[in-house]
């Protein structure tokens, strides 16, 4: 059974460093805190998208699980010989798909993850909502992929996200305008939008389709949205020799192998998550240290009150 565990920096809003080290236990107590005073956890998203987050008390406050509550389009329970009966929930019930969120030193947030638990970003909608915590998170990037794209000539970028997932925010510039058109065509089908260099007109006009390129290639990789998409290729040559790269796959992440009993056993999963995550860091630590800067004091600026019902789920 795989599971992913993804990489990513705690940043200011705007994408800049934190002025020290972001709150983190703090943070989880006040959601322990939460659940001990029975308050609500839940988080309506804009789309629709149900979270819960709980705080991980032992040993040191500094892991939360984000919960994707599901409530509709339920699977079905089927015996040996096949007979189907309901889930039998009860109307207050629902699935919890999780993503397991360590906070680590220099602000580092290691997460694991699986195709059916919240992506990354959703903590940052979360703890914006419910703690009024404004701060963003940024991938931390696999070790040549700055340099292999200053070294490519590109010639198309090509992108697929469910249609579903397309919002107005989602990415900023033309990036818009294509996908939400094509969002209309799909209905609940992939959206695939590509842009490329193509065959006709002279040098002045390839170069110029390149550096467009370009543009909405640097564009996507600083959005918040690009964790949504299935994929996002980009294709060139480097000295004559063809290259793809895809932008999703060159974020610094590790495919793990999991015990499918210990991850899905609601008494010893976050362990067992911290376990997994905590490895990954100690086999990763020299290259994540040298790509995230030291911080040192941490950040007093951060509100630690929580809130029940954020103003944009309010009517």
């Amino acid at each position: 059974m795989n599971r992913t565990v993804q990489f990513w920096r705690i940043t200011q809003p705007d994408g800049s460093a934190l002025r020290g080290q972001f709150p983190a236990q703090r943070v989880v107590k006040q959601l322990v805190k939460a659940e001990a005073d029975d308050t609500n956890r839940y988080r309506v998203c804009r789309d629709g998208m149900v979270l819960l987050g709980k705080g991980v008390a032992e040993p040191d406050h500094r892991m939360l699980i984000l919960d994707k509550v599901r409530r509709e389009n339920l699977p079905s329970v089927g015996n040996s010989a096949g007979a189907r009966r309901a889930l039998g929930l009860s109307p207050d019930e629902g699935l919890l798909e999780p993503t397991y969120c360590l906070f680590t030193h220099r602000n580092i947030l290691a997460m694991l993850t699986s195709g059916d638990g919240p992506r990354p970003r959703r903590l940052v909608d979360y703890l914006r909502a419910k703690l009024n915590i404004d701060i963003a998170i940024a991938p931390i990037l696999t070790q040549n992929l700055d340099q292999v794209l200053t070294e490519m000539r590109v010639s198309a970028i090509d992108v697929a996200i469910p249609a579903n997932r397309i919002t107005r925010d989602l990415v900023g510039g033309d990036w818009v305008q294509a996908l939400d058109g094509a969002r209309t065509l799909a209905q609940d089908g992939v959206v695939r939008v590509g842009i490329s260099v193509g065959r006709s007109g002279d040098a002045v006009h390839k170069q110029n389709m390149r550096r467009r390129i370009r543009q909405r290639i640097d564009l996507l990789r600083g959005s918040d949205g690009l964790s949504e998409f299935n994929s996002a290729r980009v294709t060139g040559t480097i000295q004559g020799t063809s290259r793809s790269l895809n932008l999703l796959e060159d974020h610094f992440i590790e495919k793990t192998e999991v015990d499918a009993d210990r991850i899905n056993d609601p008494d010893r999963s976050a362990e067992y998550a911290r376990e997994l995550l905590q490895s990954s860091m100690a086999r990763n630590k020299e290259y994540l240290e040298s790509a995230v800067p030291v911080v040192t004091d941490e950040v007093e600026d951060f509100p630690t009150i929580f809130i029940e019902t954020p103003d944009d789920e309010r009517r």
